[in-house]
């Protein structure tokens, strides 16, 4: 493939390392709840995934859904640091990444609810500076890897798939760019993004 203008990364897992276990030991603590209990309540209910597809129209919903969901009654700072504890920065990424601001737009593409959007760039707002788009599916009504999802992102880029490279930390991600007629590359770390001119 030719060098492509348009480079889209992912969120959790290359932009942010991701670690959900953290996430959970921190809202477990925080909503006096055992572990097993927040990731029933959360994540295997489909709640997550609901928010991820654009089921509530904003953060201010889905903590008050958390909040009906576990019977919690603190405030919003304190849930949004826990919801957010699975995403932490690293600076090698965006070290990474700087190299190629001048030459490619970046694009954010990510399965991820209002309440992420609002809370990691408030609280985390270097690694997104330079981003021309952050595209969260719950804006885009679908989630990777639906076709649905990448077509979304085409349209809003105003791109051809071949103009396109997905830098994601999940194969099936990978898979369907893929298929879609994407450039794609499996994030292993930085290295990853630094041997993205040398890959295609």
């Amino acid at each position: 493939m030719t060098a492509p203008r348009h480079l889209v990364v992912d969120l959790g897992g290359v932009l942010f390392p991701f670690d959900h276990a953290r996430r959970l030991r921190h809202l477990a603590a925080l909503l006096s709840l055992p572990e097993e209990r927040v990731h029933a309540l959360l994540w295997t209910s489909g709640f997550s995934a609901a928010c991820d597809s654009g089921a509530y129209p904003d953060a201010a919903a889905v903590r008050a859904r958390v909040r009906a969901l576990t019977g919690w009654t603190g405030d919003d700072a304190a849930l949004d640091t826990a919801w957010c504890a699975a995403f932490r920065p690293d600076p090698r990424v965006r070290a990474a990444l700087e190299r190629h601001r001048e030459t490619r737009t970046l694009t954010l593409f990510t399965n991820n609810g209002p309440l992420e959007e609002e809370a990691l760039t408030r609280l985390h707002p270097a690694p997104f500076e330079g981003f021309g788009q952050l595209l969260f599916s719950h804006r885009l009504g679908h989630r990777k890897p639906d076709p649905a999802a990448y077509d979304a992102v085409l349209a809003r880029l105003g791109a051809a798939p071949g103009d396109v490279l997905l830098v994601d930390d999940s194969a099936a991600n990978v898979e369907a760019a893929r298929r879609q007629g994407w450039g794609a590359m499996l994030f292993r770390g930085p290295e990853t993004i630094e041997a993205i001119d040398t890959a295609v």
